[in-house]
């Protein structure tokens, strides 16, 4: 392969324009996506636009590759401009011509897979050659093999029958074998050119050195800034406690102390409750992970255990606020005029800190070290808990400033206690308050919470959440691009009057599940199986008080949304898009290609149950991170996963390295279930559409259960 020879037949003063065009394009992408972000949305042909400047920026960029600024052009960089032409040729084409994108031979799409991928490989290699590659070296030798034969197998996925059918094992590890061997080949020849290559001695302009020296004392001033916000406790309860004691009149405290005397007894009560449900609990978890594990389950909470210990944490929350409460009621004691009285409001709030802070240490000592736990732990919930309370609580209990207060009190506990016995201070409670008091002191004595490695608990959890943060924005505002995104104009195949007309004849039943398919959305090919989306069937007003459901008990938001007609259409049915967990009619949610309903065989009670669930999970967020462990944040499956619990136990299985409930996983148990005796669920209905025709129709169980192995192609 001669590539210097042809260096000559290059026009001497040609000069291409891969740069203004490349940056160009991205300053068109960019404001079309700043005008449709404040519009909204990206009317026809804001979108198109969008996806044709995509198109002319990364070809740029292909050709940069094939052909760099200031250098010759090659044969193989004119064969690799041959072929980013042609790619860039076929891509306008499925951009504009909508015939070309959707037509059942897939053509347009396997011209321009082929094409880009023979670009981008092919640049790549001219890339490889102007570092220095020679292809007569080993690396240069191996790194060619690689290449090709990469190229050569994404190629062929062209020349499939289904391009997005589930690839075979043995082509994933043959890519992965090919792709790390042209990146360690790669590396190698990069690595050989940058030791090689001459070294620049000119001097820095007159300007960049106060420009470094500005850059780096504002980096320095701005991560100073971060690093102080990062390692800003959170606010302590004690802070600015301000006493009302010394204003009472002594009448009056006599009364506060005897109710808070009894609301204190209650409270240490309710927290020792707490404490033995709550091991009661993590035995009976561990006892069923352990069963599990045995059988090579999955080690993961059940939906009913995960609520379960949302509930007890909530409890042990609202019974420490009330103590914390107490604690700075009476941290002003001294001020109370009378001995009596004084030690009598010493022994209440002290009392008080001593059950928080007992509970606590014993809480996170259990809780700290059990990752699971502890993120359930942490998670909000709408109107309960703010997030990261587990974090919180372990803080304040390790805080030393907490600690010395603590000790300090303490200290005079001990000086006073006699006194306060012989004299019979708070008369016969006395030795009930004294017997928590010295329990409170041997936890913290006991219980070994190293306050360094919470400090560096906190400030990584609060790091962390800041690198979370702009990443899930990131995966949102692309999963709701592509889940927003169709690439074909046409009605879908369900029409509204044919909803209403299936809906006339077979009546739906609370709790009934629903799948939907909608062609031709970008997302589809991110989804496993032919069925991407599930919603579920809630009813009217009615139709839940006739199965036994006190309406007016339910949230008072999500009744308002639920009572709240949708284009004059009751709203059924309750799914999590991309809005969040939304209630829709059923003329908006099955306005799709593909309808299936299937119904779990659960007694009038259980659907009660489940759709009492599930009104708790109205207005929560969407999960763009499909996280199943966090319930705060809710995908479609994900929300029938928590609503059903243990009533109907879906199948978690592993997408991307996570563990999910999937719709076409709720069809493959309802298909594998069929006819035995401990099938779960029955057929209701399935509008379904034959290929070539534009209208759906009502179809046939056998059919359903077919379409459970149907490819999740783009083509209908």
């Amino acid at each position: 392969m001669s590539e210097r020879g042809s260096s000559t037949s290059s026009p001497k003063g040609w000069r291409p324009w891969y740069a203004l065009v490349q940056w160009s394009a991205a300053l068109v992408l960019l404001l079309l996506l700043l005008v449709g972000f404040f519009m909204g949305r990206f009317p026809s042909p804001m979108g198109q636009l969008g996806f044709c400047a995509f198109g002319v920026f990364t070809g740029a960029a292909f050709a940069r590759m094939s052909h760099p600024l200031n250098s010759p052009l090659t044969r193989l960089g004119r064969v690799a401009l041959g072929f980013v032409a042609s790619s860039q040729i076929f891509y306008q084409m499925l951009v504009w011509a909508e015939p070309w994108r959707v037509h059942s031979s897939v053509l347009g799409w396997r011209l321009w897979w082929g094409t880009v991928v023979a670009a981008v490989g092919l640049g790549w290699l001219q890339v490889l050659w102007r570092a220095g590659a020679r292809w007569e070296w080993n690396s240069g030798r191996t790194t060619l093999g690689f290449t090709a034969g990469l190229g050569v197998l994404l190629v062929g996925l062209a020349f499939r029958d289904n391009p997005t059918a589930t690839l075979p094992a043995w082509w994933r590890w043959l890519v992965g074998g090919m792709a790390l061997g042209a990146v360690v080949g790669s590396l190698v020849i990069i690595g050989r050119w940058l030791k090689s290559r001459s070294k620049n001695t000119r001097p820095l302009p007159g300007w960049m050195r106060p420009a470094l020296l500005g850059a780096g004392a504002l980096v320095l001033c701005v991560g100073s800034f971060y690093f102080g916000r990062l390692t800003m406790p959170p606010p302590s309860p004690f802070d600015n406690a301000h006493s009302l004691l010394a204003e009472l009149p002594a009448a009056e405290l006599e009364q506060q102390l005897q109710r808070d005397e009894l609301r204190l007894k209650k409270l240490a009560k309710g927290m020792d409750a707490l404490r033995a449900d709550a091991d009661a609990l993590h035995a009976q978890i561990v006892v069923r992970m352990e069963r599990n594990g045995n059988d090579g389950g999955e080690a993961e909470y059940l939906p009913d255990e995960s609520r379960a210990i949302r509930h007890l944490f909530i409890r042990y929350m609202g019974y420490r606020k009330d103590l914390l409460h107490l604690t700075r009621v009476y941290i002003g004691f001294k001020k109370v005029q009378g001995d009596a009285l004084r030690d009598r409001c010493f022994l209440i709030g002290y009392g008080a800190a001593a059950v928080a802070l007992e509970a606590g240490l014993t809480f996170v000592a259990k809780y700290r070290d059990n990752e699971s736990a502890r993120s359930k732990l942490n998670e909000g919930e709408p109107g309960w808990l703010e997030p990261d309370q587990f974090e919180m609580v372990y803080h304040s209990v390790t805080d030393q400033h907490h600690l010395a207060l603590y000790d300090t009190y303490g200290k005079y506990f001990e000086t006073h206690a006699g006194r306060w016995r012989r004299e019979g201070v708070a008369g016969p409670d006395f030795e009930w308050v004294a017997s928590r008091i010295t329990r409170g002191q041997k936890a913290v004595q006991n219980t070994a919470l190293n306050p360094v490695r919470a400090w560096f608990s906190w400030i990584g959890r609060r790091l962390e959440q800041d690198v979370h943060v702009p990443f899930y924005e990131a995966q949102k505002m692309m999963a709701t691009f592509m889940g927003d995104t169709r690439i074909v104009r046409r009605d879908p195949f369900i029409s509204r009057e044919l909803v209403r007309l299936t809906l006339a004849r077979t009546q739906l039943q609370p709790g009934d599940i629903i799948l939907e398919r909608r062609n031709w959305y970008l997302s589809n090919a991110f989804l496993p199986g032919f069925w991407p989306h599930c919603a579920l069937y809630v009813g009217t007003p009615k139709e839940l008080e006739a199965l036994g459901i006190e309406y007016d008990a339910l949230d008072a938001e999500a009744r308002e949304a639920h009572q709240r007609p949708e284009h004059g259409q009751p709203r059924v049915i309750l799914e999590a898009m991309s809005e969040g967990v939304v209630f829709t009619s059923a003329e908006h949610s099955m306005h799709a290609d593909y309808v299936a309903v299937l119904r779990p065989r659960l007694t009038d009670a259980q659907r009660a149950e489940v759709l009492r669930n599930a009104f708790r999970y109205h207005g929560r967020p969407y999960d763009f991170g499909f996280d199943f462990s966090d319930e705060s944040k809710l995908v479609c499956s994900e929300l029938l996963y928590y609503s059903f619990g243990d009533k109907l136990k879906f199948d978690l299985e592993p997408v991307l390295g996570k563990s999910v409930v999937t719709p076409v996983g709720i069809m493959n148990k309802f298909v594998r279930e069929r006819g035995t005796a401990g099938a779960t669920m029955d057929f209701v209905l399935f509008l379904d559409t034959s290929p070539g025709q534009r209208q759906a129709r009502r179809a046939s169980e056998e059919a359903c259960c077919e379409s459970a192995t149907r490819p999740k192609g783009f083509n209908e």
